[in-house]
């Protein structure tokens, strides 16, 4: 019975953990749009309002029937993830306007060592994971990856140096931000944990929007875009990042975060087909080691579980 019981409990989380990675694949084609039409500052804000707003009553209603100290407890425990979570939003929101859609999700993929470090340190449960010669082969080899495909990266339309910075601020926090919903909110219904955080990030997004945006383009969008807007937030934020906890609380940051290595060439593909973008047989290449350095990770994981 309790065999039955992980197998399912291990299938939801996966299936899960796939539709979010399908819903991220297409997230920077929505944002590669925007860059021709609003300023970062204002597409983050706008997403985080609609995300805000969907989940607003659930989490409302979840915490009305709980009692006070359970609610100031889970808001307390939210803080910090929800904090990191904002910095890197802010770091994702500017990178499309410095690298296109395929190189974005390849170069954001550069979180899987900073979540690594991060889980061996506040995280007890992945530390077998350092013992594990398979593990540092896998990581080693993702890096490899990486940075074979960014070789001939900059200067080029497909990045520049602004914008490998912003991908490596991205990768930083995202790291610490996973590790730190896998410590604090555990034992929180996926629902709460991210309609918590997300009720946290929009204040600073909103307000960064007002002080720093030009915001007032949002009263010139016609109603498709600002369709497109809704819907991109809807399901890059709102349900994807809501999916993902389901699967990142049962199979663990570091292999959660393996498995989004699958991300950039569902996303090269889509860009191919509506943008027209392209990588180079070497960026191919590379993103071919960076997947073998994945399922090596991911291997480790479940040998070091078993």
């Amino acid at each position: 019975m309790t065999s039955s019981v992980h197998f399912r409990a291990g299938a939801a989380a996966l299936a899960a953990m796939l539709t979010a990675l399908l819903f991220w694949a297409v997230i920077p084609l929505f944002l590669e749009h925007f860059t021709h039409l609003l300023d970062p500052w204002t597409v983050n804000g706008a997403r985080y309002f609609f995300s805000a707003a969907f989940w607003l009553p659930f989490v409302a209603h979840t915490l009305r029937r709980m009692a006070p100290a359970d609610r100031r407890a889970v808001g307390k425990a939210a803080l910090a993830p929800a904090a990191a979570h904002t910095v890197c939003q802010i770091f994702f929101g500017f990178a499309p306007y410095y690298n296109n859609a395929t190189m974005l999700n390849f170069g954001c993929r550069l979180s899987i060592p900073f979540t690594a470090l991060f889980g061996f340190w506040l995280l007890k449960s992945e530390r077998p994971l350092m013992r594990s010669p398979l593990f540092w082969t896998g990581l080693l080899c993702a890096l490899g990856g990486f940075l074979l495909m960014f070789e001939k990266g900059f200067g080029t339309d497909g990045t520049s140096v602004p914008g490998m910075f912003l991908l490596l601020g991205f990768a930083f926090t995202w790291g610490l931000y996973v590790v730190l919903v896998r410590r604090n909110l555990a034992g929180v219904p996926t629902h709460l944990s991210y309609g918590l955080i997300s009720l946290l990030a929009f204040p600073p997004l909103l307000a960064l929007m007002l002080g720093l945006g030009d915001w007032p383009a949002l009263l010139h969008l016609p109603a498709a875009q600002w369709g497109w807007l809704l819907l991109s937030a809807i399901i890059g934020l709102a349900l994807s990042h809501m999916l993902f906890y389901r699967g990142l609380l049962v199979i663990g940051p570091i292999a959660s975060e393996g498995g989004m290595l699958l991300i950039p060439f569902q996303t090269a593909f889509l860009a191919h087909l509506f943008l027209g973008e392209r990588l180079s047989p070497t960026q191919w290449a590379a993103g071919v080691i960076l997947m073998l350095g994945c399922a090596l990770l991911l291997r480790a994981r479940f040998t070091v579980r078993a």
